[in-house]
């Protein structure tokens, strides 16, 4: 079994947050509602969203970050084209900053519709330490379109650099308020750095035909029966 340390940023990170957790213990609410099958229109029961076995693996695959305080944000307008943004915490780690606070450089993304042309920045309270040859993602929790604001996907060989943010996120344009302690902020994904080269076949009707009979000869499980394998967090 590989093994992954979070090193905490800060010399009181330890004493007052909680180190990033498997991220199979933060399934949103409104996955767990799906429910695990439906009543087509003629009566018999088909399997549900949560019987997907990809869309699960994408939920609680690494480890998650939350966010260790409130956050409460207001939108001040706009300034030369840009959006202003203004917030508050619990002062005694920042949790964010914008990328013109922290020195002074100009914001040099495009605009994104849906979100406020306004740059803000994670400052990470724990970061990965993997072993040798293993990258970590950083990325937006994975399918949770719910929370109001969107986290920039980075990759870092933690086996050799484990320092503290900024990750980098954009606000839902029209959001104001707070962004509740606890909130998943990044998931962390490993990555083994090997060498790629692709290749390509020609299609072949009889591989692909069996393929889809070891699927669809099951009402459902046929994935989980013959191709699936189970991915451990601890």
């Amino acid at each position: 079994m590989k093994k992954v340390v979070f090193i905490p940023s800060h010399k009181n990170v330890s004493d007052i947050f909680d180190s990033p957790k498997p991220s199979k213990n933060y399934l949103p609410d409104w996955y767990r509602n799906l429910g695990s099958k439906f009543t087509l229109s003629n009566g018999f029961l088909h399997p549900g969203p949560t019987k997907c076995l990809p869309f699960l693996d994408s939920f609680t695959s690494g480890y998650t970050h939350l966010l260790p305080c409130d956050i409460e944000i207001k939108y001040d307008g706009t300034k030369d084209g840009r959006d202003i943004l203004s917030y508050r915490w619990f002062e005694q780690i920042r949790p964010i900053i914008t990328r013109q606070e922290e020195n002074g450089a100009p914001y040099t993304l495009p605009s994104f519709d849906g979100y406020y042309n306004t740059e803000l920045q994670w400052y990470t309270s724990w970061d990965p330490k993997t072993p040798k040859g293993y990258s970590t993602m950083y990325h937006h929790p994975s399918n949770r379109f719910d929370l109001p604001f969107h986290t920039f996907t980075g990759i870092t060989d933690t086996d050799k650099w484990s320092g503290w943010g900024p990750v980098p996120f954009l606000l839902k344009k029209g959001f104001e308020g707070i962004i509740p302690a606890g909130t998943p902020i990044i998931q962390f994904t490993f990555i083994k750095r090997e060498k790629w080269k692709s290749s390509f076949e020609e299609y072949d009707e009889k591989k692909h035909a069996k393929a889809q009979f070891n699927l669809k000869k099951y009402f459902s499980g046929g994935y989980k029966k013959h191709y699936w394998e189970k991915k451990e967090f601890e």
